[in-house]
């Protein structure tokens, strides 16, 4: 059976590249919404640390997740995003 996979895919971005990625991040919003699967993609700003970003997301399926991984807008942002960042964290959920 396959289940609703939720995650949290946390961003640190250096310094100096900031409003850079956030532009970034913001730019694949739209075109993710649209893939089929994609239940929720919200993207969060931490309040305290400007430089953390997190997408909330819930795929129908990891099948769907899985070729979100693949589309040519996340390729490019895997492009954009080299040398920005700190470090990428990703945590796939499971609803208890």
């Amino acid at each position: 059976m396959n289940q609703k996979l939720p995650m949290i895919v946390k961003f640190k971005v250096k310094e100096e590249k900031i409003n850079f990625i956030k532009q970034a991040l913001i730019d694949i919003l739209e075109p993710t919404r649209n893939e089929e699967g994609c239940l929720l993609y919200e993207l969060h700003q931490d309040i305290n640390d400007p430089s953390i970003f997190m997408f909330y997301e819930v795929w129908q399926t990891v099948d769907h997740w899985r070729a979100h991984d693949k589309q040519s807008h996340i390729e490019a942002f895997r492009k954009i995003i080299d040398g920005a960042l700190d470090s990428i964290e990703v945590n796939q959920l499971k609803v208890i």
